[in-house]
């Protein structure tokens, strides 16, 4: 089982222990095909199309509401939906090029389609990639004390680094993540994020802290502990917006990480 597998199984063993039991996910309708069953969610998700050539990939997204109704309009009239450019090399096969994805809630789809849509990717993005053109992905590296996040490709990956894919805005990020310090160091949890140039170090904290964030960056996973800790939060903040805002960010940072994830097998197969 090489990375991408060993990411896309967490991503989902998350998914189905936290989501999959809820009543929404309970509706659901079943497609056989050949001999593979499609189970169509009545939730909200990225409903998308992946172009693919030689060297780059283009991602085309819509944001549905209710994947399974969205779904069987575009595969019905894919003249109705331009941007995904379904009927570019012919009518054949739309069910093939049309994939979905499901989320929590229609603004993590809006986050996805955000950063992600009609956005042109190189496949080999660290052959192609320098000092004038940094790249688009964030980069976590694995540090004794923590771990940093990098916004460009600021040295040769090596075992101690996981590709991210395109998570956000870096400014943004590091203006989120001071917030997110200040707001933990406020309930009694140490924790020092250092900002440098295109990337921030996580470092001198709780063990626990700085292990669910990793699980956040890397495998998209926002885990109870980490919604324990904003529950804890949520009691301590003297401005509840600003607690809003980080708890949203993050599980935003977390669902784009975990549809590039899908991506990256999308490409693969």
């Amino acid at each position: 089982m090489d990375d991408i597998e060993l990411l896309v199984e967490e991503t989902l063993r998350h998914f189905n222990e936290h989501y999959a039991s809820s009543e929404e996910m309970k509706h659901e309708l079943f497609i056989e095909s050949f001999d593979r069953v499609v189970s169509f969610p009545v939730t909200a998700g990225v409903i998308y199309h992946v172009q693919k050539s030689a060297s780059i990939f283009v991602i085309r997204t819509v944001v549905s509401e209710n994947i399974r109704d969205d779904y069987f309009k575009i595969i019905e009239a894919p003249e109705n939906y331009p941007s995904l450019r379904l009927l570019e090399g012919g009518e054949g096969d739309l069910a093939s090029k049309l994939r979905f994805f499901p989320l929590e809630s229609s603004t993590q789809a809006e986050a996805i389609h955000r950063e992600l849509h009609n956005r042109r990717f190189p496949i080999n993005e660290e052959i192609v990639c320098n000092i004038s053109d940094p790249g688009f992905s964030w980069w976590l590296t694995n540090r004794p004390e923590g771990f940093q996040l990098s916004f460009t490709l600021l040295v040769a990956p090596d075992e101690k680094t996981i590709k991210l894919g395109p998570l956000g805005d870096r400014e943004l990020a590091i203006k989120r993540f001071q917030v997110l310090q200040d707001l933990v160091s406020s309930a009694g949890i140490e924790m020092n994020i250092q900002n440098e140039t295109n990337r921030v170090q996580f470092s001198d904290s709780d063990e626990f802290i700085l292990t669910e964030l990793k699980k956040l960056f890397e495998y998209g996973v926002v885990s109870n502990t980490l919604m324990d800790i904003f529950m804890v939060l949520a009691k301590k903040a003297p401005d509840s917006s600003l607690l809003q805002a980080t708890w949203f960010y993050l599980q935003e940072i977390a669902a784009v990480r975990r549809f590039w994830i899908q991506i990256q097998l999308d490409l693969k197969n």
